[in-house]
């Protein structure tokens, strides 16, 4: 990307990533609003629980991918290789990625091991459901975000944002569906999985229609070079990755009821519902940085500056109108235990609203290769999280990982600030280009 591009091209992009990030936030918003409340009221708070156990097979997705879109997103806006070959080379990490983790789920099943904890507990085949569409759910994530990333590289992310929508959309409509014919969970797990996989499906057919990449051989001088980048921002995004999923599998382990993990777990979605309305709005500054040269840097800077400007404004009202309003819209919409839904999301949000403010400052940070200090703040966020998760372990399990969690994002927003001021937006780095 050069200056031209920035001053001609960059208004109307960043225009419809605005906007497609305004319906994936709506969309998203309704379809909890108006499924999940079906879902709970056919299924129950205690079954919702065991099939919530499903996001987390979402956090190991973000684990397993090892830094692989970020590179496919960095060297793709970059163009030092061919782009059908860096795809297919990432294509092939990912499918052995999941292989390696489906094989040491299944050992761990037949071994024995309590994987999920008590919240399944003596339930015949349950597990079984879980394991299966779980794997599922990880092959299919994997590949996806590899499009999503494919799409971002070539600055086409409001497609990734439409692809966002469209899963929950259709998530959450499936298990409305589901829990008014039947009520077996097992129903919904499996419906969760076919969902990933049809997701799937469109999000390749996007890339090959709107991009098209074509499979190329893979190269295993490609796979080093996005495997050594991967591992710089893996080191950086691992503990955003296991923030969320490592509380919840905690929560899974520690309760006796579903229906307290199901609590949690809806705080989790309306939170992060809240952190990509404003995150998403922020996420072409990663390429775009990336593919800057030193003439178009204050461009793209002075950009960057007026979105820390609109995410703050958008992040405060947003909070306060939760405060007021929360109460009166949770009762409407879950009125099983709305207070503690309300009183759990409210914590959380304190922090993560903070974080998805700070995002272009994360993006930034990413573009310019400044991974150690990244991953320097977010270690700081998930050992603070896990320091409260056992200092406040007097405290009954909703309460207590309600408050780690919103402590840790606090800790990450403090952080990503203290970035911003001390960063010099490296300069010395664009010039060197």
């Amino acid at each position: 990307m050069n200056k031209s591009y920035i001053s001609q091209g960059q208004n109307a992009y960043l225009r419809k990533v605005a906007a497609s990030s305004l319906l994936n936030s709506v969309v998203s918003a309704l379809a909890t609003a108006i499924f999940l409340p079906l879902v709970i009221g056919q299924i129950g708070m205690d079954n919702y629980g065991i099939w919530a156990v499903l996001g987390l097979f979402v956090g190991i997705t973000s684990l397993l991918d090892f830094g692989v879109w970020k590179s496919l997103v960095y060297f793709g806006a970059r163009g030092q290789y061919s782009f059908s070959q860096l795809f297919s080379s990432a294509f092939v990490m990912c499918f052995v990625a999941a292989g390696v983790f489906s094989s040491l789920l299944l050992v761990a099943i037949v071994a024995g091991m309590p994987v999920f904890g008590d919240l399944v507990g003596n339930e015949a085949n349950l597990k079984w459901y879980l394991a299966v569409a779980g794997m599922l759910i990880v092959l299919s994530g994997l590949i996806t975000n590899l499009a999503r990333g494919a799409l971002e590289s070539k600055y086409q992310i409001h497609w990734v944002n439409i692809g966002f929508a469209l899963l929950t959309f259709l998530q959450y409509a499936m298990a409305a569906i589901v829990a008014r014919w039947s009520h077996d969970v097992r129903l919904l797990i499996e419906g969760t999985a076919a969902v990933y996989i049809v997701v799937l499906l469109l999000h390749y057919a996007s890339i090959r229609i709107i991009i098209g990449v074509e499979w190329s051989r893979p190269s295993f001088e490609i796979m080093k070079a996005m495997l050594k980048y991967g591992a710089s921002t893996f080191l950086a995004d691992i503990p955003s990755i296991l923030l969320a999923p490592s509380l919840s599998y905690l929560f899974v382990l520690v309760a006796d009821k579903a229906g307290d993990f199901g609590v949690f777990d809806l705080s989790v979605r309306i939170s992060t519902l809240a952190m990509s309305a404003l995150s998403m709005m922020s996420a072409p500054f990663f390429a775009m940085v990336a593919g800057a040269h030193a003439d178009g840097q204050e461009m793209v800077r002075g950009l960057m500056g007026r979105y820390l400007r609109l995410n703050v404004i958008l992040g405060a009202l947003g909070w306060v109108t939760f405060f007021f309003v929360g109460p009166f819209l949770i009762k409407a919409f879950f009125p099983a235990r709305p207070d503690d839904i309300h009183r759990a999301t409210l914590i959380i949000l304190s922090g993560a609203v903070l974080v998805a403010i700070m995002e272009p400052v994360t993006r930034m940070l990413m573009g310019l290769g400044r991974l150690h200090r990244l991953a320097m703040v977010r270690f700081a966020m998930l050992f603070s999280a896990l320091f409260f998760v056992w200092f406040l372990n007097s405290r009954l399990p909703l309460e207590r990982f309600s408050i780690a969690c919103g402590v840790g994002y606090l800790v990450c927003a403090v952080g990503l600030l203290w970035l911003n001021r001390l960063e010099a937006w490296g300069r010395d780095y664009l010039q060197a280009k």
